[in-house]
């Protein structure tokens, strides 16, 4: 009973990580769009302010600079969000694996010791169970290396992005207006 037990903890561990690694990965996939856009519209700030009339009001060219937030970044904002709070939904998973490997084990030593506890049976026993501990361990290293070279990157490279394209836009802006932007 202790075999099927462990073998059914390992194949849900197992899935589980599967699953989780997938959905890891399409985030990824995801968060590298919106990086495109967001760099894109790096670019196009820069367009905007060789564009500005230096003759324009300060008022005129935040309510441009406003109008070109939202219309150029709003979406990006808008999917970033969505995309990572999906993310951190499954990067939450990961610690998981181990929890439940270890209850893997725990759960096939005391459903194996039927009352007489025999050192040969415990042993044989343990040595199954542990199985359950070292599947969840794999599944947790694996997810979380691939979680900090993949959608981790990849968020620290969005977050920055968004960062220098409203300092671009800020200095645009004073540029245009004949202040100091530095």
């Amino acid at each position: 009973m202790a075999e099927g037990i462990t073998f059914v903890i390992c194949a849900f561990i197992l899935c589980l990580g599967v699953f989780c690694f997938f959905a890891l990965r399409d985030s990824r996939k995801h968060f590298t769009s919106v990086l495109k856009d967001v760099r894109s519209a790096r670019k196009d700030v820069t367009e905007w302010g060789q564009n500005l009339d230096p003759d324009m009001s300060i008022e005129e060219k935040m309510t441009i600079r406003t109008t070109f937030d939202s219309v150029k970044l709003e979406n990006a904002r808008t999917e970033y969000d969505k995309i990572y709070s999906e993310y951190v939904c499954w990067s939450q998973m990961v610690p998981l694996f181990s929890s439940l490997g270890l209850l893997g084990t725990v759960l096939g030593l005391i459903l194996s010791s039927t009352g007489d506890i025999e050192i040969e049976s415990l042993m044989s026993s343990l040595g199954l169970a542990m199985w359950t501990t070292l599947i969840g361990l794999i599944c947790t290293i694996v997810l979380k290396v691939f979680d900090a070279v993949g959608p981790g990157r990849v968020i620290n490279d969005i977050e920055a992005a968004f960062a220098r394209v409203n300092e671009k836009m800020s200095k645009e802006l004073y540029k245009k207006a004949g202040s100091s932007g530095n």
